[in-house]
């Protein structure tokens, strides 16, 4: 081996392209890199920039053509020895309007107006800064990481004001709104400090940093994109654990930059179609245009463009002669298939299952009603005439506030989120009229205060160690319920006379405190104690089977009676005792003075857990609440539906307030009677033109032995009728520790709904015996069960089991219009379809598992990530999966549609919308036979607030509704008919209902925590075309060049003779190799390579063209290649060798890595890994013999 190896790196820094498979209608930006400059002089932090260098700074915007002028804003950075300069430049049409108090709820600090830095320095940091609207406070929040692999869980500091716009550690930020109001100037001063450990940063340096921005006044984000992506990053979603993803800061030498034009501008310009195919077609009038080609046999071969604009008259689509995959295609014959429309329009109709006016959230905090996840079991009530207000809770909500403000009326003011996560176990409230205290079970126990009028938090009138106001206080020192699985402790609060009762169950106590200090001013032991209020001069405690009543000697019997079912206590101003009663009673009983029950409220035994829903009746009622109209709130702990009742002073009721459903849940239609609805394993009658609604029956286990498959629906679901009978068929099953959840079918007949069929595989809880005898020899076996008899309940003889697999699909299965299951086989590539055998004797359906059709597909594989499978009609079937596919049921394939970015994961990868692009596609919400030359269409739903409109035959109809990411209409109330077409479905909206009734009505529903029903029009309008094409040997000749020019060309063994050269100087100048056009040139105008020897060296030089100087942050030499810019020189030979040049610590050094070296010992050897394996090298070090220069190119 030569004895010094001499390189010449000629460096700058490093340009990145995007390459773009498909063009793009809108634009968003993307950048791959911020350039620091210098700061010119002093920086005084003011909201002014007029002491910037700007010259570094860069736009950022999700959709640059649409959202410029909406949400956008402008990012510079400078730097310093002691701090980093942020600058950004809003556009907002509602400035500084973030409602997130500093004191109270720094951590929801992002959910409006505000900036998250994602830095990664020599730690994690996570900055998010915001200004307090109210108070025009500037506030940093700084999350550290626990490592430079564990993006949290390192502690974190809060910087206030101190003074101005200076905040505590020396950090500094300002805001200055715009003349015009239509936007603002945020300006930060982050010491090194405090986002390194302790090291500052120099030019010539870098660092990681992804930026998320944030829009929004309410309690979450109106909008919001991240920018500044690592090279080959793609994903902007769940940025805050994607550390790897965030971008490079390079800290530059000198300021005054002229940058190039950023990549992404080219989409905003697109250059015109290509191709050497012409495709020719005449419409009638303008239209919007779906264009696709199929081959002779009728396969897909490319999707064109989809509801594109297109003028009346003659028109020419350019086709580039590739397939979906970026192939051409043979030469041969091709038949066009096209559709033109005017437009598919969505209108409001009406909401169900939940109460909120309107049923989802709105800016001004009005709209929609509590969470989702759980049910309500906290209610308080009061306030000053024409002002009370209801607050009621539930512990655990994602979807929607854990805690809202009402009137009388139960129309919502206000909404508050959980303070420690959003799956708490148990709320309780309690009120003075002007204050709420709010009992929080979680993670920990504790209570905070709230302006009951206004939702604002109230501090309790206490001061840290650090001096800063209390929100929450803790009231016990013990874990809280969700730590470990223990018992509720926090279970009952309770004011009076100034004074707050807490019951912590577990723990045996009832502590009394002082209503503004929360001081401590009495403990009293109560073993048991989970439910107080206050009457007749004494503290009222339930606990165990008893109430007491506490005086100075301690806890004496109350009453006589027995109340072991009881869960709660409240009072009223005649001093009554109010108790809510679970077990056979699911009532309210009212005691006197002396604990004796006078009377009760609600029908004793209350409605049925499963069964008809009786209004009259509670349903595990929690706490409750008197009103000054001397009515009784009740939280009902139920979730089939939820439920808060109000029961007038005579004991009726007087009001209902059903629902919310459970996350992006939504909820169906039946189609052969639209006056009944599903979600939330409920029924409802609905009156789709009055817009009211009501529910009529509830699904749930019932507890009797044999119920194995109880009736279910949220969504997904399709109903078939037959005989007189209705069927309805939902994916998934409460008794996941019998079956795995594929396909369950109940039954409705003469108003009597019950559990009637079952397909699924046999499964068991993991590591756990199965549930049910029945099943204990079966495991890993194909089931159906079919009632013979009418009672619902599962008997032997009425199971048939199968030697093989029924394979479920995360977002399930639904039959065709007929009750035909399809299922896949991977393995076989084939379609498992099960019709309906028969009927048994009560009416249910029967399917012969022991003899499945076996269908085998022909030339297509089933196993592309398979996500669901929806039946339609006449014999089709449609598979969300790459790519998303329908056959008919004797195998044949009807379409393919590319998509590439599948469910919630895949949308994160996925890029601006725009028409024929599928985001996220998660289920296929039903299918609709709406006539004409459409035929059936179905729908999927997309991950991001898109909803995507097929016809049978897999041509794009339309995309509905606005990407969650851009711009789109929230309406503030609902009103029958509205547009809905500019609305967004939502993130993660997993639910919906697609179908068309009986009176002719397209219904799709969707929702986050309500069942929203819209009408779809202007299928009518929908007309085809078609046409033959053919393609010849010369245009697949010259598709096939369009392609190689598209496309980096394939790996071609090529060998090159190395010349020999003397005089060769390693000083980084480049003058002995002046274009690396001599000796062997590698490369293109970007990047070239060079090679030459002599008798003593091997000469190696790069030159790359960039805007920046060669960049690494990496410490370890052996890891260069992943922390910075680097070139390397690979050699094989008898020995594979790998020579990586990078700077380390500012200046260039050789890294020789050596596969094999004799005699290395096993721990010498430098290992390096995937999550998939480990490669080993047995050396891996600097080569001090090696020469290196790097010096920026003249």
């Amino acid at each position: 081996m030569p004895a010094a190896l001499r390189f010449t790196a000629l460096m700058r820094s490093v340009l990145f392209a995007i390459a773009m498979a498909l063009p793009l209608s809108a634009a968003q930006t993307d950048t791959r890199g911020i350039h620091a400059v210098p700061a010119p002089g002093a920086v005084v932090i003011d909201g002014e920039l007029g002491d910037w260098d700007l010259s570094g700074s860069y736009l950022q915007c999700y959709d640059v053509v649409e959202l410029r002028d909406v949400y956008s804003a402008r990012v510079a950075m400078m730097y310093d020895a002691q701090a980093l300069y942020v600058a950004i430049r809003w556009v907002d049409r509602v400035p500084l309007g973030n409602c997130h108090d500093p004191r109270f709820s720094a951590s929801k600090g992002w959910a409006g107006d505000s900036v998250q830095l994602r830095i990664k320095t020599d730690r994690i940091c996570h900055v998010t800064g915001w200004c307090y609207a109210p108070t025009q406070e500037p506030c940093l929040q700084i999350d550290y990481g626990k490592s430079l692999t564990e993006p949290f869980d390192g502690g974190s500091r809060l910087l206030r004001r101190r003074e101005g716009w200076k905040l505590d550690d020396g950090a500094e930020m300002a805001f200055r709104v715009d003349a015009d109001h239509q936007g603002y100037v945020q300006e930060i001063r982050l010491p090194w400090a405090l986002i390194t450990t302790g090291k500052a940063l120099a030019a010539g340096g870098q660092f990681a940093c992804g930026i998320e921005l944030l829009w929004g006044e309410t309690d979450w984000p109106l909008h919001r994109y991240a920018d500044n992506l690592a090279p080959g990053a793609a994903s902007r979603e769940f940025f805050w654990t994607a550390h790897q993803s965030w971008g490079p800061v390079w800290l530059e030498q000198h300021g005054g930059l002229t940058l190039p034009e950023p990549s992404w501008t080219a989409l905003l310009h697109p250059a015109p179609a290509e191709g050497p195919v012409e495709v020719r077609y005449d419409l009638p009038r303008d239209a919007r245009v779906t264009v696709a080609i199929d081959d002779a046999a009728g396969k897909r071969v490319r999707n064109l463009i989809a509801c594109e604009p297109r003028r009346a008259g003659a028109n020419v689509e350019r086709w580039d002669g590739l397939d979906d995959d970026g192939q051409p295609v043979p030469a041969g014959a091709y038949r066009l298939r096209g559709l033109h429309l005017q437009g598919i329009h969505a209108s409001y109709v009406m909401s169900f299952a939940n109460p909120g006016d309107p049923s989802w959230s709105t800016p001004d905090g009005h709209g929609a009603f509590y969470g989702d996840h759980t049910a309500a079991t906290g209610v308080a009530t009061g306030g000053e005439p024409g002002h009370e207000m209801v607050a009621l809770a539930c512990p655990g909500a994602e979807a929607g506030p854990h805690l809202i403000g009402c009137d009388l009326n139960g129309r919502r003011r206000w909404g508050l989120a959980n303070r420690d996560s959003e799956f708490g176990v148990h709320t309780a409230l309690a009120t003075d009229g002007r204050i709420l205290w709010v009992a929080q079970e979680d993670r920990r126990s504790f209570v905070y205060r709230v302006d009951l009028v206004t939702g604002r938090y109230a501090a309790w009138e206490r001061k840290d160690a650090a001096g800063q106001p209390i929100l929450d206080l803790l009231v016990s020192e013990q874990p809280g319920a969700r730590v470990g699985g223990a018992a509720i402790n926090l279970r009952g609060i309770a004011w009076h006379a100034g004074e707050i009762a807490v019951c912590l169950e577990r723990e045996g106590l009832v502590r009394i405190l002082d209503g503004g200090t929360g001081d401590v001013t009495r403990s009293v032991a109560v073993p048991g104690a989970r439910g107080i209020t206050h009457a007749g001069g004494h503290w009222i405690v339930l606990a165990g089977d008893r109430l007491l009543r506490l005086g100075a000697g301690g806890a004496v019997p109350f009453g006589e009676a027995q109340w072991g079912d009881a869960y709660a206590l409240a009072s009223d101003p005649a001093d009554e005792v109010l108790v809510s009663r679970r077990g056979c009673d699911h009532d309210v009983a009212v005691t006197d003075g002396e604990g004796r029950i006078v009377r009760t409220i609600g029908r004793h035994g209350g409605r049925p857990l499963s069964g008809a829903f009786d209004e009259q009746g509670m349903r595990n009622p929690a706490q409750l609440a008197v009103d000054r109209l001397g009515r009784v709130w009740v939280a009902e702990a139920t979730d089939n539906p939820k439920r808060t009742s109000v029961w007038g002073a005579g004991g009726g009721l007087a009001l209902q307030l059903n629902g919310t459903t459970g996350y992006a849940a939504a909820g169906a239609i039946n189609p052969y009677d639209p006056a009944m609805g599903f979600t939330s394993n409920a029924v409802f009658r609905i009156d789709l033109e009055r817009g009211t609604w009501t529910p009529t029956w509830s699904f749930a286990p019932s507890g009797v032995p044999g119920d194995l498959f109880p009736p279910l629906v949220q969504s997904r679901a399709r109903v078939v009728v037959h005989a007189g009978a209705t069927y309805l068929y939902a994916p998934g099953s409460t008794a996941s520790e019998h079956c795995a959840s594929h396909t369950n079918v109940a039954m409705m007949r003469d108003g009597i709904w019950r559990a009637a069929a079952h397909v699924a595989t046999v499964t068991r809880k993991e590591g756990g015996p199965f549930a049910d005898a029945l099943f204990a020899t079966h495991e890993g076996q194909a089931c159906a069960w079919a009632d013979a008899n009418g009672d619902g309940l599962v008997q032997a003889d009425e199971l048939v089991f199968a030697d093989y697999a029924l394979r479920e699909r995360y977002w399930g299965h639904l039959p065709t219009t007929d009750g035909t299951l399809v299922y896949a086989d991977e393995k076989r590539n084939a379609l498992i379809v099960l019709p309906i055998a028969g009927w048994t004797a009560c009416g249910a359906p029967r399917y012969d598992i022991a003899h499945p059709r076996v269908v085998p597909v022909a030339g297509f594989g089933v196993d592309c990530q398979l996500e669901m499978i929806c039946g339609g009609a006449g014999n089709r079937v449609y598979l969300n999966m790459k790519p998303l596919t329908g056959f008919d049921l004797d195998g044949k394939l009807l379409f393919t549609y590319p998509s590439r970015h599948l469910s919630v994961h895949g949308s994160h990868t996925a890029t601006a919308a725009r028409p024929g692009y599928l985001i996220g596609p998660n289920a296929v919400l039903g299918t609709a036979e709406v006539g004409g030359a459409a035929g059936e269409i179905f729908s999927v739903n997309g991950n991001l607030g898109e909803n995507y409109l097929f016809t049978w035959d897999g041509l794009w109809v339309q995309a509905l509704f606005k990407d969650t990411r851009g711009d789109f209409d929230t309406p503030l109330s609902a009103a029958r008919g509205m547009d809905m077409d500019h609305i967004t479905a939502g993130g993660e909206s997993f639910g919906g209902h697609l179908t068309r009734t009986v009176a002719g009505q397209v219904l799709l529903t969707l929702g986050a925590t309500d069942a929203r029903v819209l009408e779809l029009t202007g299928f009518e309008a929908i007309a085809r075309f078609g046409g033959a094409i053919a393609v010849s040997d010369d245009q697949v000749v010259a598709a096939r060049a369009l392609r190689d020019r598209r496309l980096p060309l394939p790996a071609v063994p090529r060998t090159a003779r190395i010349p020999h050269r003397t005089g060769i100087v390693c000083d980084g100048k480049g003058d002995d190799w002046p274009q690396l056009d001599d000796g062997l040139a590698i490369g293109d105008d970007h990047a070239r390579v060079g090679l030459a020897w002599d008798e003593h060296d091997l000469h190696v030089a790069w030159r790359v063209k960039a805007a920046a100087p060669m960049r690494n942050v990496g410490q370890d030499p052996r890891l260069l290649f992943k922390s910075g810019d680097c070139v390397d020189l690979m050699l094989a030979g008898a020995t594979n060798l790998r020579l990586l040049v990078a700077p380390l610590d500012g200046r260039p050094v050789a890294v020789l890595y050596e596969q094999s070296v004799p005699g290395t010992p096993a721990a010498a050897r430098a290992g390096f890994s995937s999550p998939a394996r480990t490669i080993f090298f047995d050396r891996a070090a600097p080569l001090a013999a090696a020469q290196v220069a790097a010096a920026p190119c003249p």
